[in-house]
């Protein structure tokens, strides 16, 4: 091949390259064709700040809030998400329907002259932000025997025809537009529970993977039934949506009866609402939240009226037995000490059954409270016939100390605060656990391979 063929079939190549490169990877696929062959417009949902409905006199208007939205017209309150979503998209992407749109129709001839409702969109685009674009649609009437409706952008005299699945989404009322949850989603992200009653307080706080009670005492929480008040809360939902002015008073929220803060991770804003009186129908409890009024389920009440009492853990220790790496003892006649390395666990130099620990923790953690007792019944303890203290990776140590008592046995559980009666085998129970924990493992029995000449 000549010097001149070649070069000229090269310039073809860079050529074709070029045109993938800065023309083809930017056109659309088959399906996207297909896709946008039935849509008027696209407009980048991701992008709209602000949605606007007229119909009838009234205005409802949503801005973006974070990832979800807020109603701010005609009331201010957390919008539903799904339904602004599904609202938005039939906007956003508006398709046709029944055949081609129109230009020699009269206004008048499909409701237009006079819209009673037009929807309008508010977006920037992702090059430039901060220069807002707008776009008003205007609806009017439904085409007679046809499932689609009259349309057309204000300031055009072009009839559009849309599915009118989207003028059924614009005539939901406000109540729809509102979101039903009273606190939203938030269980798995808590890390604080706050609940004012009068002028007492119950705090709990979620540290180093366990729930605490912070006030009206401090003390280690039973986390399953936190967790259950926690997840009772996330997915409590608005029964009905009180408008108009509401004598707070009288339906006692001014003050309320219950004020119910949950805050969840770092830079995540509170969420608190009030609850008060129960409704006539003895069935529902006011609440309200964001200066909404509305009604709730009767049987919350009766989580937040528990004293903290009921929410103490009965399980005496609290640490999580996947960051154990070591346990150690002593009782009158033994001490033990256990430790985990390279993923086993030995005494001493000498390997134990990773089950026989286990089973040893599941002794600990059955340890179970019989009663609380006052500071001043846990002070002037003799010195403790047995101590058990569980090192931990990542989360603090626990220690178990054993006091006897006149006929009963006396328990600290550090970093708990305070006493707390057990049964009195527990030393006895505790300290065969670790007799088992700590002997050495069999070994294996030679296999019949082995044993051949």
């Amino acid at each position: 091949m000549s010097p001149r063929k070649l070069l000229a079939l090269s310039g073809v190549v860079v050529v074709l390259f070029a045109f993938i490169v800065f023309f083809e990877r930017k056109m659309p696929t088959t399906e996207e064709r297909a896709r946008k062959g039935d849509l008027y417009w696209d407009i980048p949902q991701d992008s709209v700040q602000r949605m606007e409905i007229v119909r009838n006199g009234e205005t409802l208007e949503f801005q973006r809030a974070g990832t979800g939205w807020r109603m701010v017209r005609p009331e201010k309150y957390p919008a539903d998400a799904f339904t602004v979503g599904s609202l938005l998209t039939d906007l956003a992407a508006m398709r046709r329907a029944g055949g081609e749109d129109t230009s020699e129709g009269k206004a008048a001839d499909y409701g237009l002259e006079k819209a009673a409702i037009s929807a309008t969109l508010v977006w920037s685009d992702s090059g430039d932000p901060k220069t807002l674009k707008s776009r008003t649609v205007e609806f009017g009437n439904p085409v007679p025997g046809t499932d689609v409706v009259a349309a057309r952008v204000t300031g055009t005299q072009k009839i559009l025809f849309v599915p009118s699945s989207v003028l059924t989404g614009l005539k939901k009322g406000v109540d729809d537009f509102e979101s039903r949850e009273v606190f939203g989603a938030l269980a798995p992200d808590v890390s604080k529970l706050e609940i004012l009653r009068g002028r007492g307080k119950l705090t709990f706080a979620r540290k180093d993977h366990a729930w605490w009670l912070a006030e009206p005492l401090s003390d280690l929480a039973d986390g399953g039934e936190v967790d259950r008040l926690v997840g009772t809360l996330s997915g409590l939902r608005a029964k009905e949506f009180l408008h108009g002015a509401q004598d707070l008073a009288a339906i006692g929220l001014n003050p309320p009866l219950y004020r119910v803060t949950l805050t969840g991770a770092p830079k995540t804003p509170s969420m608190s609402a009030d609850f008060g009186a129960t409704r006539s129908d003895g069935n529902t409890v006011y609440a309200l939240r964001d200066g909404q009024v509305l009604t709730v389920d009767r049987d919350i009440v009766d989580d937040l009226s528990k004293e903290a009492e009921a929410f103490r853990s009965k399980t005496l220790l609290g640490f999580n037995r996947t960051d154990v790496v070591g346990i150690e003892a002593a009782f009158p006649k033994a001490s033990y000490v256990l430790a985990q390395k390279d993923g086993g666990w030995s005494s001493g130099s000498r390997p134990v059954l990773a089950g026989s620990v286990e089973d040893l923790m599941t002794a600990l953690l059955d340890v179970k409270v019989r009663d609380f007792l006052e500071e001043a019944q846990s002070k002037g303890l003799p010195l403790p016939v047995a101590t058990v203290t569980v090192r931990s990776k990542g989360s603090p140590n626990w220690t178990l100390s054993l006091y006897p008592r006149t006929g009963q046995l006396v328990a600290r559980g550090t970093p708990r605060p305070n006493a707390f009666l057990v049964d009195r085998e527990t030393p006895e129970k505790l300290e065969a656990a670790f007799r088992k924990a700590a002997s050495t493992p069999p070994a294996p029995t030679p296999s019949a391979a082995s044993r051949k000449p």
